[in-house]
């Protein structure tokens, strides 16, 4: 009985970890967006996502996978 108290403690916490870990990389994603976007409102430039991805969709593909990349050393640092 005390083992699956210990297990189940255990996962508990993991999984907490986790959630912490997701949320903190959920704010660092939303304050780099909000950052990027009053950079470009400050410079003049308008930002509509959904036309550049039908624009370009092969770059927005790649823009998205370099952020994924870049959020997930992000993580893996703070973890």
């Amino acid at each position: 009985m005390a083992v699956e108290n210990s297990a189940e403690s255990t996962v508990r916490e993991a999984i907490d970890q986790g959630r912490q870990t997701v949320e903190k990389a959920g704010r660092a994603v939303r304050d780099s967006y909000d950052a990027a976007q009053r950079s470009v409102r400050e410079k003049g430039f308008s930002l509509d996502l959904g036309e550049f991805v039908r624009r370009e969709p092969w770059l927005a593909l790649a823009a998205a996978f370099a952020i994924g990349y870049v959020a997930a050393r992000i993580i893996r640092r703070a973890s």
